[in-house]
């Protein structure tokens, strides 16, 4: 197995037919190259990300609490095709954006948390990933 050290991305697009993507990326001399995956490869390395990214900075920073966090900039709450879900997308204020599907019921559970969610909760830290 070849093993790349990337040191940062240097781009990312899409195949024109949607089919696939390119992930650039340069070592620490400056060489560039690039992963390409398939649509479905990206879905699961998409899934994949947060769950490495929390387990890093709880590693790293050896605090079991840790994640990053985004500040929501806004949001959005559209009815599916789906009957009875809904479309939640939240966004942060350079665009990065995420979309959940959601029962009527769980909309509902979540305006009734809201108002108490700091109230009982315990502390957590968090990384600001602005």
């Amino acid at each position: 197995m070849t093993i790349l050290h990337a040191s940062r991305l240097t781009s990312c697009s899409v195949a024109a037919d949607g089919t696939g993507v390119a992930i650039g990326v340069a070592d620490e001399e400056g060489r560039e190259g690039a992963l390409m995956l398939p649509t479905e490869c990206l879905k699961a390395l998409i899934m994949t990300l947060p769950d490495m990214m929390r387990r890093a900075l709880r590693l790293q920073y050896r605090d079991p609490s840790l994640r990053l966090v985004y500040p929501v900039a806004s949001w959005e709450v559209e009815l599916s095709s789906e009957p009875g879900t809904f479309i939640l997308t939240l966004r942060t204020s350079d665009n990065f954006h995420v979309s959940f599907a959601l029962a009527a019921g769980d909309l509902h559970d979540m305006a009734e948390a809201a108002p108490t969610a700091g109230i009982h909760a315990a502390p957590v830290a968090s990384v600001d990933a602005r």
